[in-house]
């Protein structure tokens, strides 16, 4: 009895953590807003295509206000090939999305699991993918990030994680890939 208080307790203080640093990146990017579009386009003008690859995965594996499609529209403001960044943008949205998704899936869920009584955590499932297949591609094809770590947390299947968060995520990027062009 003494381990699993101990591991209940563990991953309290864990998830607790990851919470608190979630709400500080989310409040430091929306007080911060210019300031990191500034560091995102300026990266992507000095670095190129990894550039954009990084920003795009960490813009959606970090809980915050800002988009992959700012770097998108950097880099093709800059004069990057429009096919070239979207390609890098989606490809880099996906490698962050899926890392959240199962960062969230493997720990934070875990919380949630211990935090609360089995019959919350299969109800909250059931919720979770029934109406998520509405909810999550509003959210994917917004130009604001739609947090696939939460997504994790709340076991969101996997199947409708990719057919409702990542499809339409990057259909969004081709649009606003496209719209940026031609602006």
């Amino acid at each position: 009895m003494k381990k699993s208080k101990r591991a209940r307790n563990f991953v309290k203080f864990v998830s607790v953590l990851i919470v608190l640093l979630m709400v500080a990146l989310t409040v430091y990017s929306f007080l911060n807003r210019g300031i990191l579009d500034d560091k995102v386009s300026s990266g992507i003008s000095n670095y190129g295509l990894s550039a954009l690859f990084v920003a795009s995965l960490l813009l959606d594996l970090i809980p915050q206000l800002i988009s992959p499609v700012v770097a998108m529209g950097a880099g093709i403001i800059i004069g990057m090939n429009i096919y070239v960044a979207i390609i890098t943008t989606i490809l880099g949205s996906a490698v962050g999305s899926l890392l959240g998704f199962f960062l969230g899936k493997k720990y934070l869920f875990d919380a949630v699991d211990v935090m609360s009584s089995k019959k919350s955590v299969k109800r909250l499932t059931y919720l979770t993918n029934r109406y998520g297949r509405v909810i999550v591609p509003l959210a994917a094809i917004s130009p604001l990030p739609y947090l696939p770590v939460l997504l994790g947390a709340i076991n969101f299947s996997k199947k409708n994680f990719l057919i409702y968060g990542l499809i339409p995520r990057a259909l969004s990027i081709v649009l606003f890939g496209y719209l940026i062009w031609l602006v």
